[in-house]
């Protein structure tokens, strides 16, 4: 299995999910697709890891970071 250092010794691990669709409310792993990617979220965030997700508003000169979005990870 993988190791997590930096969440496993204190120190802060983050994910961010950057959303760049305008008709996402919130996320969530996709466990019929990638039902391992779902799993080791899931195993990351009892580590300690912290998820969070951003809607962002792309143009051809930037991207930026607008709104928080819940993640649901049940």
């Amino acid at each position: 299995m993988w190791k997590l250092p930096g969440a496993q010794s204190g120190h802060r691990a983050v994910l961010c999910f950057c959303v760049q669709r305008g008709d996402v409310a919130a996320v969530r792993p996709a466990d019929a697709i990638d039902p391992v990617y779902g799993r080791t979220l899931r195993e990351a965030l009892a580590r300690g890891v912290e998820a969070m997700a951003w809607r962002a508003i792309v143009s051809p000169r930037e991207i930026v970071l607008r709104d928080p979005l819940p993640v649901f990870c049940p």
